[in-house]
């Protein structure tokens, strides 16, 4: 079915939903018919997300979760087989960026930190949606794992945060593999700079710098990595897996520099 009609009644589990992407991917699966469970640590913000969509009549529950702990990601995904009966997506979408410096000025503390929660979070997010799906029988199943462009491509004085999306661009192809042919395909989105709450708050030189390090030369929108994530839900998607998408303006092509045209471009898009 080449529509993105084939998503409704299937349930998903998206967590770092109470902001940034992650409420963009809850919000558009909600739009399109799906049952979301939301997961994240600020219940204020779950519960009106939840409202928001259900006021847009769409079907949402929000339980708390803190990612990095074994338990309570267990919890929350017999939460949504509990209440839903099955699972079929699971969005590995929680995050933390750390501040730029050199490895040698990081600690123990927070390189765990750093790889608990973009990648162990990742390991553990994975392992129980799939024991979920298939003692549920769930159907038509996607592994969706947010990684980053800085998954693709390294960043001076970025060292942690690169290597926790390295790996988790390497766990998703590896999980490709492992099911196959068990009807759970398993793919990864890379975004680039997106203009999320991170970035809503800095300076604006530090903006300036971020838009000018991407060719098309603004930063990404969150539903921009939200269609993204639909698409790989759909039945259109079925014979992707393994697949790292880039969303990123061209962040990861290659590198660009500002020479002019010596036929300018006619049409006026300022």
């Amino acid at each position: 079915m080449n529509t993105f009609e084939s998503v409704k009644g299937k349930v998903a589990v998206v967590t770092g939903a109470t902001s940034g992407i992650g409420r963009e991917i809850a919000k558009t699966f909600a739009a399109n018919g799906m049952k979301v469970v939301l997961a994240g640590r600020n219940e204020e913000r779950g519960a009106k997300i939840v409202n928001d969509i259900k006021a847009n009549g769409g079907e949402a529950i929000f339980v708390k979760a803190e990612v990095r702990n074994e338990e309570e990601i267990k919890k929350l995904i017999d939460a949504a087989v509990e209440k839903y009966g099955k699972l079929n997506v699971m969005v590995n979408n929680a995050g933390v960026t750390p501040p730029l410096k050199p490895l040698h000025e990081y600690d123990l503390a927070e390189f765990n930190r750093i790889n608990e929660i973009n990648y162990t979070a990742t390991f553990l997010g994975t392992k129980y949606a799939v024991e979920a799906m298939l003692k549920t029988e769930s159907r038509e199943c996607s592994i969706i794992n947010i990684a980053s462009a800085s998954g693709l491509k390294a960043t001076e004085c970025f060292c942690l945060y690169d290597a926790s999306k390295h790996a988790v661009v390497g766990l998703t192809k590896s999980c490709a593999l492992n099911y196959a042919k068990h009807d759970i395909t398993v793919n990864a989105i890379c975004p680039g700079v997106i203009d999320t709450e991170i970035f809503a708050n800095a300076p604006e030189e530090v903006r300036e710098i971020n838009k000018k390090s991407v060719p098309m030369g603004r930063f990404g929108r969150p539903e921009e990595i939200s269609y993204m994530a639909l698409f790989m839900a759909t039945d259109m998607a079925r014979f992707m897996t393994g697949s790292i998408v880039t969303v990123d303006g061209g962040f990861t092509g290659g590198d660009h520099n500002e020479m002019p045209w010596g036929t300018p471009d006619p049409r006026d898009l300022h």
